[in-house]
């Protein structure tokens, strides 16, 4: 038996994998030997001992290869005897493949392994299917997640589901240890956007986002407040000005591609975004004309050098930016 794990998603890859070692110790009892191996650091001799010694007393060896495609000899070694391992009866064997590499798609074990290995590859989340996986996690704690919370910390952590896990279970944490002992799903059991603020620190560039995405949809007063927060903290208007420039640039490409007539993948690959910042960023962009984003970007070089002569308090030039938006 063999299954083969792979893909950039490496949370639900582990966790897939940490599935089935508990399915067959359970199902074996302690009948399971278990090793595990990291090929970028193995020597061949130790793999092929592990694979060709059978104990008597053993009705089953599991055997972990990690980053099989970092060791030509090993992954050679596998293929030679790919038949034989999918046929055993007394060993399992996982391949689990974290990274990428370049040559795996040439490789013929990849190829056979995909056709003929149990296999599953882990891609990273849609927006729409993150969004999902962060309210079943909260449920698995007892908890209900609000649309909004949901889509903060999907800004806050992206597509990276090890940090997700972490954040969920903080606040899932605070959340209990807070709530009235009484409360059932009532309003204790929800989390909500102003939760996930308090507890999970974002970047920075997620700030000046959501600053963009309130002007974007003509809400002044909610990027102001936003604005205002980075100038309360210290943050330098320069700063700010050239975060805002990246914002706009970025969602001048995006209009610009649409209009063009771009498939998503192709937006994808030209602007090195990461999906769920993409997807926002379109839709985002669609409250703009081109030439509306032109004038934004000409403006914020305007700004830009506004700061830099001292013409005018910073908080009243970035007034006077967010209400000709």
């Amino acid at each position: 038996m063999i299954f083969f794990l792979y893909g950039p998603d490496t949370y639900r890859a582990r966790q897939k994998f940490k599935e089935i070692q508990e399915k067959y110790q359970k199902t074996y009892l302690h009948a399971v030997h278990v090793q595990y191996f990291d090929c970028a650091h193995t020597e061949l001799q130790d793999a092929k001992n592990a694979l060709e010694s059978i104990s008597m007393f053993e009705q089953k060896k599991l055997l972990i290869f990690q980053n099989v495609f970092a060791n030509s000899a090993l992954e050679e070694f596998l293929f030679e005897r790919r038949k034989r391992l999918a046929e055993s009866t007394q060993h399992i064997i996982i391949l689990f493949e974290v990274a990428e590499n370049k040559t795996k798609n040439s490789s013929k074990f990849f190829s056979w392994l995909k056709k003929n290995a149990k296999q599953q590859e882990f891609l990273l989340l849609s927006p729409a299917k993150l969004k999902l996986w962060i309210s079943q996690e909260f449920e698995r704690y007892g908890f209900k997640a609000a649309p909004q919370a949901q889509e903060a910390l999907a800004r806050a952590a992206g597509s990276d589901l090890w940090r997700l896990s972490n954040e969920i279970r903080k606040i899932a944490a605070w959340k209990r240890s807070t709530q009235n002992t009484s409360a059932r799903l009532d309003s204790s059991r929800q989390v909500r956007e102003s939760d996930v603020a308090l507890l999970v620190n974002s970047q920075e560039e997620t700030d000046v986002f959501a600053m963009v995405e309130a002007a974007a949809q003509k809400d002044r007063k909610r990027a102001l407040n936003l604005l205002y927060r980075h100038l309360q903290k210290g943050d330098p208007p320069s700063y700010l000005s050239s975060m805002l420039q990246y914002q706009f640039r970025t969602l001048l490409q995006i209009r610009d591609m649409a209009e063009r007539k771009l498939s998503y993948g192709a937006m994808l690959q030209k602007t090195k975004l990461h999906p769920y910042v993409l997807k926002k960023g379109m839709q985002i962009a669609q409250n703009f004309s081109l030439s509306e984003l032109k004038s934004i970007y000409e403006k914020l070089f305007i700004l830009e050098k506004q700061l830099k002569t001292g013409k005018g308090e910073p908080s009243g030039v970035f007034d006077l930016l967010f209400a000709t938006l």
